[in-house]
């Protein structure tokens, strides 16, 4: 097994370590480690915000990108309309979002909710629980469908 001192705490690591095993270092065999992924933030901005931020990897700090941004895309998203697997916003659509109108497997609003199971004032999905509630399992005060 080839071997290399880490950047950081200069133990002998493996060449495609992910992490050091004495100090935690991310990639430590590289040189440089700007962190891996992708990011994209346009120029315009709004309220000091970018009006797209995608993001996706790590960064250089070893922690998940987030994309914050009017339009937000990305692992964790957080936006006016964002879209990710944990999405936050206004219009929220991700695996798990929460926002004024949400969709996803797990999705929580403070408007309307659409998914697998929703929970809002207005929700539909399999399992649904709010004041109007429509799907497979509806759990509300006055059910959609009746």
């Amino acid at each position: 097994m080839n071997t290399t001192p880490c950047r950081d705490c200069r133990q002998p690591v493996s060449l495609d370590a992910v992490t050091c095993p004495a100090c935690g270092a991310p990639r430590p065999a590289r040189s440089e480690w700007n962190g891996e992924g992708y990011e994209y933030k346009s120029a315009m901005t709004w309220m000091d915000s970018p009006l797209l931020h995608v993001a996706f990897g790590i960064d250089q700090a070893g922690k998940l990108r987030t994309a914050r941004g009017i339009v937000a895309v990305g692992q964790r998203a957080v936006g006016v309309v964002a879209c990710g697997v944990v999405a936050t916003g206004v219009v929220a659509i991700g695996v798990i979002s929460f926002g004024v109108l949400s969709l996803g497997v797990i999705s929580v609003a403070l408007g309307a909710a659409f998914g697998v199971n929703a929970v809002a004032p207005i929700a539909f999905g399999v399992t649904a629980f709010g004041y109007i509630a429509g799907g497979a399992a509806p759990i509300g005060w006055r059910p959609f469908f009746h």
